[in-house]
Formats: structure tokens, sequence, C-alpha cells
């Protein structure tokens, strides 16, 4: 009895985890405009071209575009932890263990969604991640392992509320234009 207890325990650790959750959204910006599905696909993929945003996937029958952004300390030596600190709460991640910030990570979801003909709701949302390289493991005399440590940090909106602004910008660029030049609004 006591081995099938055993047995029950042992195959039961070994048994696949869940795995790590998904990091939660840390900031959400929405708008709505009244425009169609593809004036505002269209405004969207012109606004990220002139980012340093990389696209990491693109499905216009979803709606959504994945957009990554990496900032290392060796690109933006000294300035890498003050230009976080403008766009996310690193006292969270401080208070989690951060020691060093080595890099970050940025993650866009850009969602657009068809309300109806000329109506559309652009959704953009981010994940930001601060990376720790400052944990070592000495393996054996002179060899080291660098262990990399993340932590979620939470965004202070700015990101996606610039990001929303190019949109729009995009997109009613030409429309405003007219308008203030009177040549559309005259009979």
């Amino acid at each position: 009895m006591v081995y099938i207890v055993l047995l029950v325990l042992l195959a039961s650790s070994c048994m696949p985890s869940a795995g790590p959750a998904l990091p939660e959204v840390s900031h959400r910006q929405q708008k709505l405009f009244h425009a169609s599905f593809g004036e505002v696909w269209r405004a969207t993929h012109g606004a990220i071209k002139d980012t340093r945003l990389h696209v990491a996937g693109d499905d216009e029958a979803e709606g959504t575009i994945r957009l990554s952004m990496r900032r290392k300390a060796s690109n933006w030596p000294g300035n890498l932890e003050r230009e976080l600190m403008r766009i996310a709460d690193i006292d969270k991640a401080r208070r989690g263990g951060l020691q060093r910030l080595s890099e970050y990570l940025l993650d866009y979801t850009v969602a657009v969604a068809r309300l109806d003909e000329q109506q559309t709701r652009l959704e953009v949302s981010t994940q930001i991640t601060a990376v720790d390289r400052s944990e070592v493991l000495m393996i054996a005399p002179g060899i080291a392992q660098v262990i990399p440590r993340t932590f979620e940090v939470p965004s202070k909106g700015i990101l996606e509320r610039d990001l929303v602004a190019q949109i729009a910008e995009r997109l009613f660029l030409s429309e405003e234009m007219l308008y203030s030049l009177g040549v559309l609004g005259r009979e």
C-alpha cells in the first residue's frame, strides 16, 4: 500500500505543469474612429513604419498586429533606466528584485475592430519586460553563467497614447488639412 502511495506521488510530481502564465497587459488605449476598417488599417501600418517597432505578426483577417522592440544597455549607456522610468513604473520591478537594468522589451498588440461600415475601434496595449543580467552563477573556476531575470513592469500609458495619436494623425491628416483650407464643408 505504501508503495502504491509513493508511486502515485512520484507519478503526479512528474506530470507537466501548466507553465508560466502569460504576463498581463499593463496598459490599454482605445479610440473610436468614424472611418472604415481599411482606412484605419492603412493608417496603422503607415504610423508603424514611422517608428522603430518591428512587426512580429500581422493578421488583417483577425485585425491584429503584434509589434516588438528591444532596448539594451550597451546601445544606450546611462539612458536606458531613465527612458524606462519615463514610460513605466520601474519601482514595482525594484520591489520585486530588479537590481541592474540590462535591457527592456516592449511588446505591443494593436487591435483594429470593424464595428460597422464607418465605425472602427482601435486598441493599443503593451507589455513591458525589464531584464536584469547581474546575477552570475560560478559553474567552475573560470567558468561563469549569467542568469537573466525578467520582471513585468507596468506601463504609464505614454507609449500607447503616442501610437494611437500617430495613427489618428495619419488617418485624419488629409481630411483636417482640407477642412482647414476650406475645401471641405463648402457647397
